[in-house]
């Protein structure tokens, strides 16, 4: 019998981010291969239904609503642990995507009911973090115990999946058995991510209205601090091309401290530039702006893996982006990418400027990036490993 698993994760759409859009890809995939499959998550907006269906899928949504916040993880965790346990019935096996806060909730439940849990990171730290947030003495002993005491639930989860090298070393290093860890990193539709015919590329470019004679470089993500976007702000003050053009695509983070949405649009109307930036918003599919690029630019501080580089690696684009966690599983510089030293923005220039002035390079970095993408991070592959590890799990139980 094919299992009945419950996806739990913090944000769900139409929250848009990396984690977000895993699940749902995990989400789809399930359902595509005949699992029976449901998401409880968070509500954020109340204008956002409790009981809604996306991409046919059910998907439950417990409160209290917030926007999206660090502190929503753990607000919403007696929410999540309530109804795990309602809905035991319904499942016979957990999956929580992005686990710190809610899987404190979601790993008790499974352990009560004795069904399996999986839990997969959503960034580095969770099993290692420095401090709790607490306020107290890192090193005191109460501040010991409330970053300890959730670790004691997270460990007790059946299997954990990895999205990148640094998360798999730190689940190990904190006495996880090497049997119940998984290297799974996040996947594209290589279909969907592909590269532009040349006809193609224009009609693109001409539809978005940009200049036919003007080298695009593209940003996609969450108008974040911790996307890089100051950084990338800086770096196109440094560079002042005149020959080239900066696109934002991704959401703002209204009434989050992160939010760099107003800096960039700031930016991008200041004459001084001569519109040489332009910020567009939110977009359900991010597909073909990337076929419409030049260059695609991930300045990230932190990054857990880095999905908007393997989008545009798979659509044939060559990158500049960070040395920072996952991205250094599978960017190497001048090989397949250009690297820049996180939150400096004269390092980023500098990168941008060889991407900028060398079209050979760019040329040569792309075809390489779109051979790691296909070779690595085909999604139809990695999600069938997904599965197979969610029914041994049951079996297993």
């Amino acid at each position: 019998m094919t299992p009945r698993v419950l996806v739990a994760t913090t944000y769900y759409h139409p929250v848009v981010g990396g984690v977000e859009t895993h699940a749902r890809q995990v989400v789809r995939h399930l359902r595509a291969r005949g699992f029976p499959v449901q998401v409880l998550t968070k509500r954020v907006a109340r204008e956002h239904k409790t009981e809604d269906v996306v991409d046919a899928v059910p998907v439950h949504r417990v409160g209290p609503a917030g926007e999206r916040s660090g502190s929503g993880k753990w607000i919403a965790l007696p929410s999540f642990f309530a109804s795990v346990m309602a809905m035991r019935s319904a499942f016979d096996v957990l999956v929580c995507i992005d686990y710190r806060g809610i899987g404190v909730g979601i790993v008790a439940a499974g352990r009560l009911l004795g069904r399996p849990v999986i839990v997969q990171a959503g960034t580095a730290g969770v099993l290692s973090s420095p401090a709790s947030g607490s306020g107290l003495p890192p090193e005191s002993g109460l501040d010991r115990a409330l970053r300890g005491l959730p670790r004691a639930f997270y460990r007790a989860a059946d299997h954990f999946v990895c999205i990148a090298r640094d998360i798999e070393r730190e689940t190990l290093a904190a006495g996880v058995a090497p049997e119940r860890v998984h290297y799974l990193p996040h996947g594209v539709d290589v279909s969907r991510f592909r590269p532009a015919l040349s006809p193609e590329r224009d009609s693109l470019r001409a539809g978005f209205q940009w200049p036919a004679d003007k080298t695009i470089v593209l940003f996609v993500g969450r108008l974040s601090v911790e996307k890089g976007v100051l950084e990338l702000i800086e770096a196109w003050k440094i560079l002042n091309r005149r020959d080239a053009l900066l696109v934002f695509v991704g959401p703002d983070m209204p009434g989050h401290p992160w939010d760099a949405g107003p800096a960039a649009r700031g930016f991008a109307a200041n004459p001084e530039f001569g519109g040489t930036v332009r910020v567009l918003g939110a977009t359900e599919d991010p597909a073909p702006f990337y076929r419409a690029a030049d260059l695609f630019v991930q300045p990230s501080r932190f990054e857990a893996f880095g999905i908007s580089a393997v989008e545009a690696m798979a659509s044939g684009v060559a990158v500049v982006a960070s040395r920072v966690g996952g991205l250094g599983d599978f960017l190497s510089h001048e090989t397949n990418a250009l690297l820049s030293e996180p939150a400096n923005p004269q390092s980023l220039a500098d990168a941008l400027r060889l991407g900028l002035d060398r079209p050979e390079l760019r040329s040569r970095l792309a075809a390489a990036a779109l051979r790691t993408a296909r070779e690595r991070f085909d999604e139809r592959v990695l999600l069938d490993e997904y599965a197979s590890l969610i029914r041994s799990a049951v079996r297993a139980r």
